[in-house]
């Protein structure tokens, strides 16, 4: 039973270095402290890098449930609003207004412009949303492990501001690997009329993705994705 449980420690711990090694931005820090602190260094990892960019169900659920709560909380506390982590606005539409109160006393709060950026984009108001993610991004360009600014080059998308959202997209891509990122490049160039580097984008995103760590389900719908858009793709 004692070697079931170390051969299921040391599993673990292998899988959050490989995760580590193909993933992390900050793979430096990360890689010492897994080598140092070993198995407790990958439950820290697990919890504080790892979930945040998974998509197991599971953990979206919990984090979904989370979210909502503290969300009700927030609408009967306006000035809690900019400490909220919140996961889905869709269904909370009594934080809107509590959010964008909240921020004209706290413009500089990266949640708060969080919230009322993902809020604009959930009612597609895509020109109030692309101001939001632009002070964002002033502040701290890797905010929420690149999410922000991937969404920012969706925004210029969604506004059909190509020329700007492939140059954004084109410079996102050198620091994160986000799927979505390369496949709506792809259309971008497409649109352009450069078919070859619009489907290398595609190529490139297909074999990373099945190289990765990612989550089998989350894995195969994006392949999924980029393998359709691909085919419409022809040389």
């Amino acid at each position: 039973m004692i070697k079931i449980v170390g051969l299921l420690m040391t599993g673990f711990w292998l899988f959050m270095l490989y995760d580590c090694i193909r993933n992390e931005p900050k793979q430096r820090l990360w890689l010492w402290i897994l080598i140092l602190v070993n198995f407790p260094g990958a439950i820290a990892y697990f919890f504080t890098r790892w979930i945040s960019r998974s998509n197991v169900p599971l953990l979206n659920y919990l984090s979904y449930w989370k979210s909502s709560h503290k969300l009700w909380t927030a609408a009967t506390q306006p000035r809690s609003i900019g400490k909220v982590n919140i996961g889905d606005f869709g269904r909370f539409y009594q934080a809107e207004t509590t959010s964008k109160q909240d921020l004209k006393n706290t413009d500089d709060n990266l949640q708060t412009l969080w919230n009322a950026a993902v809020i604009d984009i959930q009612n597609q108001e895509f020109t109030s949303a692309q101001q939001y993610l632009q002070t964002i991004l002033k502040i701290d360009p890797d905010y929420q492990y690149g999410d922000a600014s991937l969404i920012y080059g969706e925004t210029l998308f969604a506004l059909q501001e190509f020329a700007a959202a492939k140059q954004h997209l084109e410079n996102h891509i050198q620091h994160w690997s986000h799927p979505q990122a390369y496949i709506t490049l792809a259309k971008i160039l497409y649109r352009q009329g450069d078919v070859e580097t619009a489907r290398n984008y595609l190529e490139t995103i297909i074999v990373k993705v099945k190289e990765s760590s990612y989550y089998h389900y989350k894995r195969k719908q994006v392949i999924s994705k980029a393998e359709k858009l691909l085919k419409t793709i022809k040389r």
